[in-house]
């Protein structure tokens, strides 16, 4: 007996599959990384799997942690680390948000690699409708952890 699909079952199917591949080469991509020494690492998307990042961040000086995505993440001692997103609970986050402009706040004191001390500030950036306020959140992190 043939069975026969329509062309939205047959779509839904091969999403599937995609989704299925994506997650197996994300996770073997990561674990290409484990064994490489890192300066800084930016963590912008949830872990799935601890052990493995646990192993990676051992291997890191610097990470710049989504606190949004990794509240719950255990993070090394050894590993400098910098915070972001919109928890209260992060070093860098939003202040206020406007249609052509966010306040970005640096609420916890930052030393750089160099040395230098970037103190608590809010930081105005003059943004467009499709820029990504965490990639602002980012920069703003690379920048104090490698200020001079």
């Amino acid at each position: 007996m043939k069975t026969t699909m329509n062309l939205e079952e047959h779509n839904s199917m091969k999403e599937k599959r995609k989704k299925k591949i994506k997650s197996k080469d994300k996770d073997k991509n990561i674990e290409n990384t484990k064994n490489i020494k890192l300066e800084t690492l930016v963590l912008n998307r949830s872990v799935e799997n601890d052990e493995l990042m646990s192993k990676i961040m051992k291997n890191s000086k610097n990470l710049i942690l989504n606190l949004d995505l990794n509240e719950n993440l255990q993070y090394e001692d050894s590993c400098n680390v910098i915070s972001y997103g919109y928890s209260s609970k992060s070093d860098i986050t939003v202040s206020s948000v406007e249609d052509d402009e966010i306040l970005i706040c640096v609420q916890h004191t930052i030393k750089s690699m160099f040395d230098k001390v970037i103190e608590p500030q809010e930081i105005k950036v003059n943004v467009r409708a499709d820029m990504n306020v965490y990639n602002i959140m980012i920069v703003i992190a690379l920048s104090s952890l490698y200020a001079n």
